[in-house]
């Protein structure tokens, strides 16, 4: 998994609608892949980085509300 400036970086240099599109997708697999992880390996430190990602795609879907696009 790439870190998550570059995982911004990536999705900012995308079009609006891409970036939409991949916001949309990441809010709908990161809560299942976390509850994957917790129902089987349960390691502390992929959860974390999973809810790292997560709350910065929920920041990033704020951001295409308010401004049309990820800045």
């Amino acid at each position: 998994m790439v870190s998550n400036a570059k995982f911004k970086d990536f999705v900012v240099a995308l079009s609006a609608e891409d970036q939409q599109t991949v916001v949309s997708r990441q809010l709908r697999l990161l809560p299942a892949f976390i509850m994957q992880e917790v129902a089987t390996t349960n390691n502390a430190k992929v959860i974390r980085k999973l809810e790292s990602r997560l709350n910065q795609v929920r920041l990033m879907l704020s951001s295409i509300v308010a401004n049309g696009k990820v800045v």
